[in-house]
């Protein structure tokens, strides 16, 4: 079942802070499985994302590839360029 955006999705929690139950459609879309664990990533003031701890949060294709290679000696030219020192 897809979720909207703007839909809240609720969860209980015991009385030592552990959570009660996941809803199914949160789980399936974090692929959480018994005994996995879960982790929580503060974005603002009560605002936190959270994520499987076991399936982490990927960062592959989100920077494209670069239109050019660009090796050190290029970096360093540039860098030295805008008046900062290299190695």
């Amino acid at each position: 079942m897809a979720t909207k955006f703007d839909e809240f999705i609720k969860m209980g929690i015991y009385d030592e802070g552990q959570v009660l139950n996941i809803p199914d459609e949160v789980r399936d879309e974090l692929r959480l499985n018994p005994g996995d664990r879960v982790e929580f990533l503060r974005l603002a003031p009560h605002e936190y994302l959270i994520y499987s701890a076991e399936h982490p949060l990927s960062l592959q294709g989100m920077i494209g590839k670069p239109k050019r290679k660009v090796t050190i000696k290029d970096m360093n030219r540039a860098i030295r360029a805008r008046g900062g020192h290299t190695i």
